[in-house]
């Protein structure tokens, strides 16, 4: 049976030790060998993280953009419900008026 060996560095720097992703990349990513070869451990971040040590997130370009768009949906859903309970309320006075008129009650409104 043959047992893989850890990956090391020529300064004896484990890759596979538990610590290096969570020190290296922020605890975002594992450390590899480099592809074009070297001395010093590269990040291999997770899904959703970039960076030299996996410190950014690829949707933290997304944040503000999405949070202006939910503000945007939901002061035009204010604007719509004002507007709305306006005109019923214009609506009902009309409403209530015509029957004044029609029984002929003498209402000031």
């Amino acid at each position: 049976m043959e047992s893989s060996s850890p990956l090391t560095t020529p300064g004896g720097f484990d890759s596979n030790h538990p610590t290096c992703g969570e020190t290296h990349c922020s605890g975002h990513g594992s450390c590899v060998a480099p592809l074009g070869g070297g001395f010093s451990l590269v990040c291999d971040c997770h899904l959703g993280y970039q960076g030299k040590s996996c410190e950014g997130t690829v949707n933290g370009a997304m944040s503000l953009p999405l949070t202006i768009s939910v503000l945007a949906v939901i002061i035009g859903l204010l604007i719509f419900a004002f507007v709305f309970a306006k005109f019923r309320q214009k609506h009902k006075k009309k409403k209530r008026q015509r029957l004044a008129e029609n029984h002929s009650y003498n209402i000031s409104i």
